[in-house]
């Protein structure tokens, strides 16, 4: 007698779940194409990025051997084009790289006008938009306009920057630069006592104070 409670048990299951399956089984299939087709979507698009970064890595090596083998105007072109078509960020690279390779072909105004571009681009990670403008300085540094460094230096040095140890830095060789001296002393005597700059940089800083008759 189990057995047939069983039996009937099992058939009126049976009969619901193809009442169920008639009503919603066109779901089921369509969530499980969907699952199958996103897993696939994601591999392939993991395997469309690793192929994009492979070609754009390429492309880099390629231009910087140029610029290593003294092709500055062929490896400006080369960086150039990949920075504009790549979708990695091997486009960020080349854009510094095609700074060096400008001053190398003896642009260094355009050079300067390169980084302040990268600066002002809200698409790129702010550390790397205030390392252009860091460089800029660097550029400009040993004869630009005053007025226009120090505006610069200022956005470097505060709270927070990434670069501002650097900035510091520039700021003190500025200030020697104009011949402030005291300035610069005060400066660079700040910067090699601070715990948190670079060890290099406060050594380089010591030895200035040094050079200028400070405390080193």
């Amino acid at each position: 007698m189990a057995d047939i409670f069983q039996e009937v048990d099992e058939e009126i299951r049976r009969d619901k779940a193809k009442v169920l399956w008639r009503k919603y089984g066109v779901y089921v299939i369509i969530v499980i194409v969907g699952i199958v087709a996103g897993t696939g979507g994601r591999v392939l698009w993991r395997e469309y990025n690793a192929a994009q970064q492979t070609e754009e890595s390429g492309r880099y090596v390629v231009a910087k051997q140029l610029l290593d083998r003294g092709n500055a105007a062929g490896a400006l072109s080369s960086f150039q084009s990949l920075a504009v078509e790549a979708n990695t960020g091997y486009g960020v690279i080349a854009k510094f790289q095609a700074v060096v390779a400008r001053v190398k072909t003896g642009d260094k105004a355009g050079a300067v006008i390169a980084l302040d571009l990268i600066a002002a681009d809200d698409g790129i990670d702010p550390i790397f938009r205030s390392l252009a403008n860091l460089q800029a300085v660097m550029l400009l540094i040993d004869d630009g306009a005053s007025e226009d460094l120090r505006r610069r230096i200022t956005e470097l040095v505060v709270e927070g920057s990434p670069w501002r140890y650097s900035g510091l830095e520039m700021q003190a060789i500025l200030k020697h630069r104009n011949g402030d001296m005291d300035g610069a002393r005060a400066a660079f005597k700040t910067l090699s006592e601070d715990a948190g700059a670079p060890d290099r940089m406060r050594s380089r800083a010591a030895q200035m104070l040094a050079a200028l008759g400070g405390e080193g």
